[in-house]
């Protein structure tokens, strides 16, 4: 079944949900015109499932097709010069459509790309994944990595349409899916308990891959994200809860050089430092930490990581977007359904919270 959610910002657009590959090509036809150049961006493993299926509805345009090899890396200035080459030489111009196929990191890269190129074009997200699906592709941040932090460069620059197939799910390895069901717990944890205990009361459905659960856990975690982004789009204020366990997480996929941990993985472990330390302050009581542990390793997501250095994370996460005149800004659970942004941080505090999820 389709669905249409509408997105006030300023740029207003809309998210369909449930339609296909197939059908976007008309939709452009009436929102952009016909022979509009069209420049898509994709990963080599979604181009090679779904690249096909989505031209097929687009032959009323110049395609040009720029692959990106996969990894979270390849956000970078280094890709972003080498896509701008790719596009000039196909000749594009201001007028030009950026599709972003792909899922978190494509959508970010390419969408940063388009906000930059000739001082901005139009672009399309196409979100393959999970992650992109319930939160990424949603609310116009646009960024590449820069070695001192995660997401250092970027621009919120929101899209012409988000363009939701879900049958591009099917192909999704296991790992994939599990980046997505952590930024779904992060939402039911930031502010939906009804979501939570959803997730709860259908964990075997879930492990098991049931299609229904998951059209209906994307719907109800992404309208969580969109809410947040409607009344903050700027991310000053409220908006920033959607970065519970980012803080912690990207200083790991930062150490990591991004190659060791995914998003998910460390937005999970994450999740759970935050919640250590929101314990520790009285802010949320043991029952509920308990079953925030219990349902991210039920859902086979990581709590803890081995072998890492507490300090070297903690000055990781001095570069990080949120913090304000030199003060860590943290997201902290008060209960399950609500969390709260946290200015006061102690580095003692964080290095507690660090040494609880980090193993021998």
């Amino acid at each position: 079944m389709k669905q249409k959610i509408e997105v006030a910002s300023s740029r207003p657009y809309s998210i369909f949900l449930g339609t296909t590959l197939e059908e976007l090509g008309a939709y452009l036809e009436e929102k952009v015109g016909r022979s509009q150049h069209l420049l898509i961006v994709t990963h080599p493993q979604v181009g090679e499932y779904y690249l096909e299926r989505l031209l097929k509805g687009l032959s009323a345009f110049r395609c040009d097709v720029l692959v990106v090899p996969p990894g979270e890396e390849e956000k970078s200035l280094e890709r972003l010069s080498a896509l701008t080459s790719e596009a000039v030489a196909y000749g594009a111009d201001r007028h030009s459509v950026v599709l972003a196929l792909g899922g978190g990191v494509i959508g970010d890269l390419a969408g940063f790309f388009a906000s930059v190129f000739m001082r901005g074009i139009r672009f399309v997200q196409i979100p393959t994944t999970l992650l992109a699906q319930v939160d990424s592709s949603i609310g116009g941040k646009t960024a590449v990595n820069h070695p001192a932090g995660k997401n250092l460069l970027g621009a919120f620059y929101p899209p012409l349409v988000v363009w939701t197939d879900f049958s591009t799910l099917q192909t999704l390895p296991w790992e994939e899916v599990q980046n997505g069901l952590a930024e779904t717990i992060k939402h039911a944890v930031i502010a939906d308990p009804e979501l939570f205990s959803f997730l709860q009361s259908h964990q075997p459905e879930i492990l098991a891959w049931t299609p229904e659960i998951y059209k209906e856990l994307t719907v109800r975690s992404l309208q969580v994200k969109v809410k947040l982004v409607m009344e903050d789009e700027k991310e000053k204020g409220q908006r920033m809860l959607l970065n519970l366990g980012h803080s912690f997480g990207h200083a790991l996929e930062t150490e990591a050089a991004y190659q060791e941990i995914s998003h998910g993985q460390g937005v999970s472990i994450g999740m759970i430092a935050a919640t250590y330390l929101a314990e520790a302050r009285g802010l949320i009581n043991p029952e509920e930490v308990k079953s925030i542990l219990n349902l991210v390793k039920g859902l086979g997501l990581p709590v803890s990581i081995q072998g890492k250095d507490p300090e070297v994370l903690l000055r990781l996460m001095e570069a990080d977007k949120k913090n304000q005149d030199g003060q860590k800004v943290l997201i902290l659970p008060e209960k399950i359904g609500h969390a709260l942004v946290v200015r006061d941080a102690r580095d003692e505090e964080i290095l507690r919270a660090w040494e609880k999820v980090i193993t021998e």
